[in-house]
């Protein structure tokens, strides 16, 4: 996703890619390194899909901004329902059994 942000910016802004659990740079290392490198102004956009947590770990990592986890928008439900259709391939009618195999 950093990588993606960082086209979507044209280059204009330094991307720091990090992490809020088990790898690394978290989120606060990641504001440091920027601060240090000068940067006065720093925004912090976590790929969560709702509050809680990591979104509060994530808001308190230090950025002059913190952007909403992605919830309920519009081009989240139209991909949840693309990826469901996807996954059924076909609907099953209402008397067939579920085709799911242990693997």
């Amino acid at each position: 996703m950093a990588s993606l942000l960082r086209v979507r910016l044209a280059s204009r802004h330094d991307v720091l890619p990090a992490y809020l659990c088990a790898a690394g740079p978290s989120p606060a290392e990641a504001v440091a390194t920027l601060r240090a490198e000068g940067h006065p102004r720093i925004a912090v956009a976590p790929y969560l899909m709702g509050p809680g947590f990591f979104a509060r770990r994530a808001a308190h990592a230090g950025g002059c901004l913190t952007s909403a986890p992605l919830g309920t928008h519009a081009s989240l439900a139209r991909l949840v329902a693309l990826r469901y259709d996807e996954a059924l391939g076909g609907v099953p009618s209402a008397t067939s059994p579920p085709s799911c195999s242990p693997r």
